[in-house]
């Protein structure tokens, strides 16, 4: 429930050693590089070290890794094999890393093999296009009998084109007569939109005619390129896309036989990915001529080790803590059972290193919501089963694996609600029951049936509302005692809790003890009095008392947060009712096998559809409720992830060899 202590390491060591440190560092991995490129505007610094630059081998491994990245790009398109539900990493040991670079050279063929059958795929796909295209041109001319190069012959000339099929042919023929004479014009074919035609006349008029026929819309295309008829070019567009079929089946077979060295690529890759790491990190180290300078962040538990690692291989190394202003990196720190939560902390944003990390406290809560607006056992056990079967069999990492087991103790807190609330699919076993057997048979929740009893649940939904906010302003005084505020503390969450609770108490507490009630109203009397005569403290002048006025008229924000915990109702019966709709709907058919069929597929149709959208529903609103209502009450946010120099891989994970 902490956010892990940072400490500032400095290291200094000889030029020649510095290689072998940086590797040790990386696979270390516990050490976050911080620029140090502020330094060089100190003239004492400047005069001594420079930056150790490596951008040109940066540049030159990044378009590598580009080049592995398009290839295997490429190859999925290709593969056959059948994909794993979840792509985990593979482990692999220093030994066989030893290989990969010593495959390197092939790889790398490999990788330039692939995209240059890529690249003769889209040169035979550019040269299908352009067949189309021109088949696209001529085909509308297959009545068309001379030659596609014939332009006229020396006295006349040959105009080709397209007319809109709306035009007055024979006003354009009559005009073209009167105007010109001798000319002739053949409609070749038509479609629902234009005329192809030809028109014939003697080259001296060829101006003349053309202008005539652009004044009823004409529109001249050129066959350049093209010899022989339309048919015999049509013959010869068939033929050579038939060749290119067969030449880009060929490619694709050699891509699809290229598919066996998918894993090699992968782990080119990465060796690519760890080796533009240690280049990049160059431009966050300091150097002279013999000797380089470097400064991380480390978390507190690490320093010993650290310390051992460098001053066994002869570099001194400094640690301090952070000093005021410093921006220093956030690593959570909670328990197996809370580390799966930290995945809603960090949907949200990481809190700022010196701010309170409140996953192990809203974890609880989390799971509960959840539980209670999926609230259904049968829904609840199909999510715990999976996410086990899931986590037993996938070795999972990372966020994925945070929101599995998240979604696991998620789904053991529905499966405990749905017990409570008597949910079991909906009420399946009733249906079915009832429809088949003769005899209902009846599920009894433990607690209530809130179809049966809503406002019940919202009594209890809305008191769990205000227990949530309490602890969340309970955490922004506990911030400010430690800060040393204790009156602050008092009036900005003291008087929030004796007016809220005797507010409560007052309007309410009758039902259970009516002394509830006076004490209730006393309690809220301090604290709106506390509230209105604190409220402006900060102010000067009228302000002291629109301050405290402004303060009080906040109760209605209270108000709204806690009504918002009203959605555990709405989704929880949501659930319920539409599993029920569903059932009802299943068992319309009657018994019998055509009813126990009908009943099955929608059973099973219907369920998945609903429990996917309650999952959804239950996840965003269950996070909502941690975001606005909870964190809202305390949360300083803005911490930046704590992200050590590593070996950053994405297909295999590189086993340490124990010292």
């Amino acid at each position: 429930m902490s956010i892990v202590r940072m400490q500032k390491i400095a290291v200094l060591g000889l030029d020649e050693q510095r290689e072998s440190i940086m590797s040790k560092l990386m696979d270390f991995g516990a050490v976050e590089l911080v620029e140090q490129k502020h330094k060089l505007a100190d003239e004492s610094w400047r005069e001594l070290v420079s930056i150790d630059e490596g951008q040109n081998m940066v540049s030159q491994l990044e378009y590598k890794i580009n080049q592995a990245e398009a290839s295997l790009r490429v190859l999925e398109k290709y593969d056959t094999s059948k994909a794993p539900l979840f792509k985990t990493r593979r482990l692999v040991n220093n030994e066989y890393v030893k290989e990969i670079n010593d495959n390197k050279d092939r790889t790398e063929e490999n990788v330039k093999t692939i995209l240059r059958l890529e690249e003769k795929l889209k040169d035979i796909a550019d040269k299908n296009n352009k067949l189309d295209q021109e088949k696209i041109l001529i085909t509308p001319w297959m009545g068309y009998g001379v030659p596609l190069q014939t332009q006229g012959t020396k006295k006349t000339v040959v105009d080709t084109g397209v007319i809109p099929v709306t035009t007055n042919m024979a006003e354009l023929t009559e005009l073209l007569e009167r105007e010109v004479g001798g000319v002739v014009i053949d409609i070749i074919n038509s479609d629902k939109d234009m005329n192809y035609i030809t028109a014939i006349s003697l080259k001296s008029a060829e101006e003349k005619v053309t202008g005539l026929l652009k004044q009823f819309g004409f529109n001249e295309i050129s066959f350049k390129g093209f010899e022989g008829t339309v048919e015999e070019n049509l013959e010869r567009i068939e033929k050579e896309k038939i060749v290119l079929a067969k030449e880009a089946e060929a490619v694709k077979g050699e891509l699809a036989d290229m598919t066996a060295v998918i894993k090699d690529i992968e782990e080119y890759y990465d060796m690519l990915n760890i080796a533009a790491e240690k280049e990049r990190v160059k431009s966050r180290i300091l150097k002279t001529k013999k000797t380089f300078y470097l400064e991380g962040w480390i978390p507190g538990r690490y320093v010993d080790q650290a310390q051992n690692l460098l001053d066994g291989m002869g570099a001194i190394c400094k640690v301090r803590d952070p000093e005021e202003g410093e921006e220093v990196p956030v690593l959570l720190n909670n328990s197996n059972f809370f580390t799966p939560f930290e995945s809603i902390t960090e949907m949200y944003s990481l809190p700022a290193y010196k701010g309170f990390d409140p996953t192990s406290i809203y974890a609880f809560f989390y799971a509960l919501f959840f539980g209670m607006m999926l609230s259904d056992a049968g829904y609840g056990i199909v999510m715990t089963i999976g996410c086990f079967v899931i986590l037993k069999k996938f070795d999972l990492e990372g966020t994925m694996a945070k929101m599995i087991k998240l979604f696991f103790y998620c789904g053991i807190s529905t499966t405990f609600w749905g017990a409570m609330f008597g949910g079991w699919f909906g009420d399946i076993v009733q249906v079915f029951s009832r429809t088949f057997l003769g005899n209902e048979i009846v599920i009894k929740p433990i607690w209530f049936n809130p179809l049966d009893d809503p406002m019940l649940l919202l009594i209890f939904s809305l008191g769990l509302g205000v227990v949530h906010l309490f602890i969340g302003m309970g955490i922004k005084a506990y911030m400010q005692i430690k800060d040393g505020q204790w009156f602050e503390a008092l009036c900005d969450e003291g008087f929030w809790y004796f007016t809220i609770l005797g507010l409560l108490g007052w309007l309410a507490g009758g039902m259970v003890m009516p002394a509830l009630s006076n004490v209730g109203m006393w309690l809220a009397i301090i604290g709106m009095a506390g509230l209105l005569l604190t409220g402006g403290r900060h102010n000067k002048g009228i302000g002291k008392i629109t301050g405290g006025l402004g303060n009080i008229y906040n109760i209605t924000s209270y108000m709204s947060d806690i009504l918002s915990y009203a959605r555990i109702l709405a989704l929880g019966l949501a659930t319920g009712v539409i599993a029920q709709v569903v059932n009802t709907m299943g068992s319309l058919f009657g018994g019998g096998p055509v009813g126990f069929i009908i009943l099955l597929v929608v059973f099973v149709f219907g369920h998945i559809l609903n429990f996917a959208i309650n999952v959804l529903g239950a996840f965003i609103h269950s996070s909502r409720l941690q975001y606005v209502e909870f964190f809202g009450k305390f949360y300083e946010d803005g911490g930046e992830p704590f992200d050590p120099f590593r070996k950053k891989t994405k297909y295999i994970k590189i086993q340490q060899e124990e010292e």
